[in-house]
């Protein structure tokens, strides 16, 4: 048995182990009260009925759709999603974010970008992955990523700054 054990701690780590683990909601939940929900439904109703004064049906059905799509999704709860760190990349639900495709990873420590690791990929439309590590210690998560790509401090733009501001 023993010699069972040496033999699995010496081979090399499966692109399957995972290393860490941790779950966290999809985003922050956001709370509007109720006067913010009167000034985003006149200010919604307000555009809809410009947008059919100006003899524009496209902008009047889009707004509509906005404000149905708003409406919903404030009301629907967060999904906890499952992350984990394995030796071929990070995985955030179904989605891979490959060690080959990272550049770097950061980890902000500072409100209001606290405990979020940002993954510095090679995508030309979104070229930060922001995900939620409320659960977990970073030091820790620090050391197991710096095996496999380098931490570079990442400073946090507008799509950033607009995505904590609108919880997505």
């Amino acid at each position: 048995m023993q010699d069972s054990f040496e033999q699995q701690s010496t081979s090399p780590l499966s692109p399957n182990t995972i290393l860490l683990q941790w779950e966290a909601p999809e985003h922050e939940p956001l709370e509007l009260g109720p006067r913010s929900r009167v000034i985003v439904t006149v200010l919604l109703v307000l555009i809809v009925v410009w947008a059919l004064y100006t003899n524009s049906p496209l902008m009047a059905i889009t707004f509509i759709l906005i404000g149905i799509i708003g409406y919903l999704s404030l009301y629907r709860e967060p999904r906890i999603i499952r992350f984990s760190v394995t030796p071929k990349g990070v995985v955030a639900g179904n989605e891979l974010y490959s060690f080959e495709s990272v550049q770097s990873f950061f980890i902000y420590t500072e409100p209001p970008f606290q405990n979020i690791l940002s993954l510095h990929t090679e995508g030309k439309l979104f070229s930060h992955a922001h995900i939620p590590v409320p659960t977990i210690d970073n030091n820790e998560l620090r050391d197991v990523l710096s095996q496999f790509i380098p931490e570079e401090e990442h400073s946090p733009g507008l799509i950033d700054t607009l995505e904590k501001l609108l919880h997505i």
